[in-house]
């Protein structure tokens, strides 16, 4: 680790900006290991940093402290500043009324989206899906009002009020039943 922090050093004062971005990337990769970001992905909280690694360095003062240090101290305010976003109430409002992806994980944010868009017209393989999962899953009443209302295109928060439980409960139950539902 020290040898990759020297060599930062190294291709800052080189002038080298883009074997010196590659460096702050890996260490700023490595700070995300098992971090997660509501409505950002890895690739965006990374993409950020950078631009800021970048805008920053016109800022550096040799005298205060060595490049890696003061990288460092940039990769990780931002990464705090991230996290502060992505846990402000208008952006987890935001994630939580479009919820789209592909696989693996965010699978179960697709299904949400495709049984909790509050649409007018379903189409075939999303009303199938709904019947899949009032019936063949074993589900308390509960827990099928609140896929109900949910698909219904109520809100997490007028769904908690319903049942005297709060909105972050209302989504871990969707997201538990739609894990259930990926796994059949």
């Amino acid at each position: 680790m020290t040898d990759q922090l020297h060599q930062m050093d190294e291709l800052f004062f080189a002038g080298k900006v883009d074997d010196f971005l590659q460096k702050a990337k890996e260490n700023c990769e490595a700070k995300l290991t098992g971090m997660t970001f509501a409505g950002m992905t890895h690739d965006d909280v990374v993409q950020e940093v950078l631009l800021k690694v970048y805008r920053t360095m016109k800022d550096y003062d040799q005298e205060k402290a060595r490049v890696t240090t003061f990288v460092d101290h940039v990769i990780t305010n931002k990464i705090r500043d991230c996290l502060r976003k992505a846990g402000t109430q208008k952006n987890l409002t935001n994630s939580n009324a479009v919820l789209v992806s592909g696989g693996d994980e965010n699978e179960e944010e697709t299904m949400i989206s495709r049984i909790a868009a509050p649409s007018e017209e379903f189409r075939y393989e999303e009303v199938e899906m709904m019947i899949d999962i009032m019936e063949y899953m074993k589900l308390s009443t509960r827990d099928k009002l609140i896929l109900q209302m949910r698909s219904e295109g109520y809100y997490h928060e007028e769904i908690g009020q319903r049942f005297n439980i709060s909105k972050e409960r209302v989504c871990q139950i969707i997201k538990a039943i739609l894990k259930q539902y990926g796994e059949l």
